[in-house]
């Protein structure tokens, strides 16, 4: 059995960008950079301090994490076969957390969740044969648990309700770079008296958009103008601003 390269990983307190290089032994580097959130700086919050000195991130169970990867590693032979992960190709970032083997990890920006306590560390997906040279550089920004409030000064994400012909549309884009969640659409129809329904239940988002019929089918509205409002997180907790259309019914 091949014996897969370790990498030294580094928890650095600068977020100064990494030129690719050599590791120890001309193996490539990873550097972890646990950043801040680009309003906490202005705010001067305890949150701008970034880690130092640990080898690895030690996450607690449910704590939300976002991960940019900026990778400038190089193969030099690809063609001796697959790395230690077979489902990431030689030379990708991969990632181990507590005693689980070590899986292929996204190369967009993601959030990801510990499913328990323990530590997370990354390696490259190489073994010696590969020839693998040069650094990567990955950005972490702790978001702490499912109910911790979203971080600031990121891009909200954009939402927009226009009218179709017996409905309305809702569709939606990312502006931080980490993806929507859809299961957060929520969906308000107010009434012209002003009685509040929520429509999200019983509607099934896709990626990007969705779809509704108005009036809202077995809902007996009064006659007059109603307006139907709507909001999307994305994968950061971020909330768009609402989108609202208005429409009547006799």
């Amino acid at each position: 059995m091949r014996t897969p390269v370790l990498f030294a990983v580094l928890v650095l307190g600068s977020t100064t960008p990494v030129r690719a290089q050599d590791g120890v032994g001309g193996e490539p580097r990873i550097e972890i950079v646990v950043v801040p959130a680009p309003g906490a700086l202005a705010a001067r919050s305890d949150d701008a301090v970034a880690e130092t000195s640990a080898p690895a991130l030690t996450l607690a169970a449910g704590e939300r994490i976002a991960v940019r990867v900026e990778s400038e590693v190089k193969v030099g032979d690809g063609e001796v076969g697959p790395g230690p992960v077979a489902d990431a190709a030689v030379g990708e970032v991969i990632a181990r957390f507590g005693s689980s083997g070590a899986f292929a990890w996204p190369e967009q920006p993601t959030v990801w969740i510990a499913p328990e306590g323990g530590a997370l560390t990354f390696d490259v997906n190489a073994y010696p044969a590969h020839r693998a040279r040069g650094a990567a550089r990955i950005e972490v920004l702790r978001l702490g648990g499912l109910d911790a409030p979203a971080p600031r000064g990121f891009e909200p994400p954009i939402l927009q309700l226009d009218r179709v012909p017996g409905g309305a549309r809702g569709r939606w884009s990312d502006r931080a770079g980490y993806g929507i969640e859809p299961a957060t659409l929520l969906l308000e129809l107010t009434t012209a008296h002003g009685t509040v329904y929520r429509l999200d239940p019983w509607v099934r988002p896709g990626p990007t958009e969705v779809t509704l019929p108005l009036p809202p089918p077995g809902l007996a509205l009064p006659p007059g103008i109603h307006t139907l409002t709507a909001t999307i997180e994305d994968r950061l907790g971020v909330q768009s601003p609402p989108s609202t259309i208005r429409f009547d019914t006799p």
